[in-house]
């Protein structure tokens, strides 16, 4: 489920001078917990981690896991949701990388059997990994989801200088709730020929009158949301060491660690990058793959616009009318891409991962769309779904 956020009344500290972390200990006097917040050491900084349940080709779990932990993350936890995935000897074999096959006896562990919706495993895992995680700070991401250091924080775009990032999480006082990641979505313009996964540009939510919207959007303003194809919401640093629970975009406070409604720091030196559909094939598979859910399922796991984009797809007659789907959601013409560039809802700085994931795996796998599709087919060729087998 991709839940509607508003940040309007989040916390907003970053005009800070203050360099916070915290430290939770039992209180006297407050319910058995008060919060202290003390003054880091000049030159400390937050440790943060990464979590993910992943059934995706394994060249970008691992481009994925590189990535990050090419950016500074300590940890990075990952959980494959088919236990005979091929890329877990890779994973395994990654400093930092904490591998779990999610199999019968971990499913025992956790929730008596193997859930059946995704967003609960991916849940029921996140949670697993918060309560063993050795770091300051976890954010759940999808292996489909890569954080930017923003614009403007001491570096270019890609240059993966997370200063500002790791400041901002310093200076939130721990305790009192969580830093959420904003999301810019990936669209390809119209007439470009796609040669690797992270080309394209990156259209941001926006919240504006229906009428506005429909003439930003056009023809796919009834599929999106906000603007996105996916989500709005983002993604949730959360603070380790509390009763939390994680959900998909943000954790939910139990026990005497409560989350009031207003919990949120917006986070202005770093965004959430989203690849909704690595490649036209790749998002045809991921609808096809919703639409083997009943529809009161599916609606556990989407927003109404995801469910008449998976209405649409299964409506379809041939692969012509599904790639039009797909160019109707996922594809902008070049005047609308300037335009949204100039209201500041596109941007269209180019993200290339590929030097951090190098330096730290030491050789590039192939991330060309080519070979990512003859993956997809790969995994695909013996599925039960007739659609997705051809």
């Amino acid at each position: 489920m991709f839940p509607k956020e508003n940040h309007s009344g989040a916390l907003d500290l970053a005009s800070s001078m203050w360099n916070f972390s915290s430290q939770a200990e039992k209180g006297q006097g407050d319910g058995g917990r008060g919060i202290m917040v003390r003054m880091n050491e000049p030159d400390s900084g937050p440790s943060w981690g990464i979590v993910m349940t992943a059934r995706e080709p394994g060249n970008l779990v691992l481009a994925n896991v590189a990535y990050h932990l090419g950016l500074g993350a300590r940890e990075a936890h990952v959980y494959l949701d088919d236990p005979g995935d091929p890329a877990a000897k890779t994973l395994a074999a990654q400093p930092g990388v904490r591998l779990t096959l999610c199999d019968a006896d971990h499913w025992q562990r956790l929730a008596r059997r193997r859930p059946e919706g995704q967003n609960r495993r991916q849940g029921l895992n996140a949670t697993d990994a918060y309560r063993r995680a050795g770091v300051d700070w976890l954010i759940h991401l999808d292996a489909d989801e890569f954080l930017r250091p923003m614009p403007g924080q001491g570096a270019g775009p890609d240059a993966g200088n997370t200063d500002g990032m790791l400041a901002e999480l310093a200076a939130f006082p721990r305790g009192f709730g969580y830093v959420a990641v904003p999301p810019a979505e990936r669209v390809m313009p119209r007439g470009a020929a796609q040669a690797g996964l992270f080309d394209g540009v990156f259209r941001r939510p926006a919240r504006v009158p229906s009428r506005l919207f429909r003439a930003l959007y056009g023809g796919a303003a009834d599929l999106l949301d906000g603007g996105m194809s996916s989500h709005t919401s983002g993604k949730a640093f959360t603070p380790t060491g509390f009763d939390y629970q994680i959900r998909i975009h943000r954790p939910r406070g139990t026990g005497a660690d409560r989350l009031s409604a207003h919990s949120a720091h917006r986070a202005h030196a770093v965004e959430l990058l989203h690849f909704d559909g690595l490649t036209p094939l790749h998002w045809l598979v991921k609808l096809l793959r919703y639409g083997e859910h009943a529809v009161e399922a599916q609606a556990g796991m989407n927003g109404p616009h995801r469910m008449r984009q998976v209405a649409d797809l299964l409506d379809t007659g041939d692969i012509a009318a599904a790639r039009a789907l797909h160019d109707r959601v996922q594809v902008l013409a070049p005047d609308r891409v300037a335009r949204l560039a100039a209201l500041g809802l596109c941007e269209t700085a180019h993200f290339d991962p590929s030097p951090i994931i190098a330096r730290v795996l030491g050789e590039m796998p192939d991330l060309s769309a080519r070979a990512f599709d003859a993956d997809l087919r790969r995994a695909h060729e013996n599925s039960p779904n007739p659609r997705l087998r051809t």
